[in-house]
């Protein structure tokens, strides 16, 4: 398998980026905090649901100046993978589920949604999983 984008938008501290290693092996560089684990965290999220380390339970949200969640943020990890000289195209979108109850004028937060995509498609996260 060869990654040949991957394109991270809203997940953890990147707002908006794209990685093109085009198949090639590649070296990341830089100063503590610059986004070095969030490559791979990205990845991992986009094809296991867990970061790079094997954690499950982390934050993928961006977070404030004050490390609360920034609201009304849709999460993307999309990647072009190579396999067996075929690309497919994979994509995970993280977003928030907010309701307004009857009687009040105020949306509440509720939840959060996971929507799967293989090329393009909307896929269930079982055949997602395959």
């Amino acid at each position: 398998m060869k990654l040949i984008s991957l394109l991270i938008q809203n997940f953890k501290g990147i707002k908006e980026f794209i990685f093109t290693p085009n198949g090639q092996n590649v070296a990341v560089y830089g100063n503590n905090g610059t986004g070095k684990t969030t490559l791979p965290d990205a990845f991992c999220w986009l094809l296991f649901g867990k970061d790079s380390a094997g954690k499950a339970d982390f934050e993928i949200k961006p977070l404030d100046a004050d490390n609360n969640p920034i609201h009304n943020l849709e999460t993307v990890v999309e990647a072009t993978l190579s396999v067996n000289d075929k690309e497919t195209k994979l994509k995970k979108q993280f977003s928030e589920v907010w309701k307004t109850k009857r009687g009040e004028a105020e949306a509440k937060f509720s939840g959060h949604t996971i929507d799967h995509f293989v090329d393009g498609v909307p896929v269930s996260e079982r055949e997602y999983k395959l």
